[in-house]
């Protein structure tokens, strides 16, 4: 099992996104951002790995987080964390 990530910060919130390859064919992405009382999930899926085709999983976090961030902040403002 390999997990990647992506954090990033918009309008002084704090969001993150993780790809979790269970390695068995099946992947899983969840997006949350923080809130004023812990996490809150915006995203939640599994599917299989296949449908990455050759995409970078690493790449692909960073990709679904820029798009959840501007419907969830309605920004293009992004910065992005190590």
């Amino acid at each position: 099992m390999k997990t990647y990530f992506a954090n990033a910060i918009a309008d002084g919130t704090v969001y993150i996104a993780t790809i979790t390859d269970f390695g068995n064919g099946t992947c899983s992405e969840f997006i949350s951002k923080s809130g004023e009382w812990g996490g809150i999930t915006l995203a939640e899926k599994d599917f299989p790995t296949a449908n990455l085709g050759s995409a970078s999983k690493q790449v692909y976090a960073r990709s679904i987080l820029a798009s959840a961030i501007f419907k969830d902040a309605k920004t293009k403002e992004i910065q992005w964390l190590a």
